[in-house]
């Protein structure tokens, strides 16, 4: 009799906990409509207080941390923009404040004596710039139906050459020949309107309604300010952060963020340097030779370079759009191949190699699939973040790979090598 009281009374706990349970879930699915991931974040991170410091909590922990990190961005990321935006500026700018403050200025005095020249930089290249650029731009736009009457021309004439040669009558006299750029002109005509508002809100990542009023806020007034008191408390926020990363793991994780701030300090800051450069040398060219809309495409250069390789792509296909509608094609195209070529070489033998160097270590195809799948599904977000997504992946990667060389699964021991 007494077994099978006690056999009751043992069972009766795990009753009440899976009743527990399933009025808790109840609780949930009735409540679905208001509940977010991180809502469900704190609460499972609570629930798993319990097994603190027990194996394999700390890995669930961080990576539910990461998934509600991926939600939040998802679905907050226009109005974080601004917020990511001024952490990337004061990131590259710490280092030239760091160098004032040395000469014995205080930390705030510091980031207005390098504001100045910035803003007033900014200003210069709007108030001079902005309209020469405006101006090519409406320009080239202007004459879009000539170019494209200068190109059916041509592709007229190419078809006529062309069509005595054979097995190229398929592959490019039959489409040479149904190029109609009257069609063309009257399409882009009457979608102008519409092409030109998703172009501006491809750039600037609107939405609709509040969301759009708080972006170009955002844009133009919250990241100055925010890029400026970022700056200020720059190494005291660093400085806190490393306070409440845990004693026993702090050496190990501290030694990975220095790594992984050198790594993209010297990327973002040399890949910005060699880009602004190679903008500058092209237009330069372009203006030289008299090439049409010479600082139009010098600035296209310059935004598209921080792509590598890509860059190039997407910066010399209007180049070569404006030389093959131009009136002296031959002339046009050679212009085009000397500047990109003379510049391309400077930026492979001089510009890259002294600005960036050959230690940087993260190659362009692994920067470009970050910048194509942040932004895909983070937007504008997701291409501030793609680099820096990727030198943390990266440098992962390398210290993992480092640790199964000296394990002894790898290596056949018996006893484990520690990495120095």
């Amino acid at each position: 009799m007494n077994d099978q009281g006690q056999r009751d009374r043992g069972i009766w706990p795990w009753v009440l906990g899976v009743a527990i349970a399933l009025v808790f879930g109840l609780f949930l699915w009735t409540s679905r409509e208001v509940l977010n991931p991180l809502f469900l974040f704190l609460l499972l991170a609570a629930g798993l207080q319990p097994f603190r410091g027990r194996p394999g909590h700390s890995l669930v922990l961080s990576l539910l941390a990461v998934i509600t990190g991926v939600w939040v961005l998802s679905t907050t990321g226009t109005l974080l923009a601004p917020f990511v935006l001024a952490m990337g500026v004061a990131y590259i700018l710490d280092p030239l404040v760091d160098r004032i403050e040395a000469t014995g200025r205080g930390r705030s005095t510091a980031v207005m004596l390098l504001a100045l020249p910035v803003v007033g930089g900014l200003v210069a290249i709007i108030l001079i710039g902005a309209p020469s650029l405006w101006t090519q731009a409406g320009e080239l736009i202007a004459q879009a139906p000539l170019a494209l009457e200068r190109l059916e021309t041509g592709a007229a004439a190419l078809e006529a050459r062309l069509r005595g040669v054979p097995g190229l009558a398929e592959l490019v006299v039959e489409p040479l020949g149904r190029l109609d750029a009257e069609a063309i002109v009257r399409f882009l005509d009457e979608r102008k309107a519409e092409l030109a508002q998703r172009g501006w809100n491809a750039v600037l990542g609107l939405g609709r309604g509040l969301g759009s009023v708080l972006t170009v806020l955002g844009y133009l007034v919250l990241t100055p300010v925010l890029t400026f008191y970022l700056l200020r408390d720059w190494d005291r926020i660093t400085h806190h952060l490393g306070e409440l990363v845990p004693r026993p793991r702090r050496e190990d994780i501290l030694s990975f963020f220095e790594e992984y701030d050198d790594l993209l300090a010297r990327y973002l800051r040399g890949q910005i340097l060699v880009a602004t450069t190679i903008g500058a040398i092209t237009a330069i060219g372009l203006w030289v030779t008299g090439f049409p809309y010479a600082f139009l495409l010098g600035v296209i250069v310059a935004v598209f370079g921080v792509v590598p390789y890509l860059g190039l792509v997407l910066s010399l296909v209007p180049a070569l759009l404006v030389a093959l509608t131009s009136g002296a094609v031959g002339l046009s195209l050679l212009k085009v191949g000397i500047v990109f070529a003379v510049a391309q070489g400077l930026e492979g033998a001089v510009v890259s190699p002294r600005i960036v160097g050959d230690s940087v270590g993260l190659h362009p195809v692994w920067v470009v699939l970050a910048l194509a799948v942040g932004g895909f599904y983070f937007g504008f977000v997701g291409l501030l973040i793609g680099v820096p997504a990727a030198v943390g992946v990266k440098l992962l990667v390398t210290r993992g790979l480092a640790r199964y060389r000296e394990s002894t699964v790898f290596r056949g021991g018996d006893e484990e090598v520690t990495p120095a």
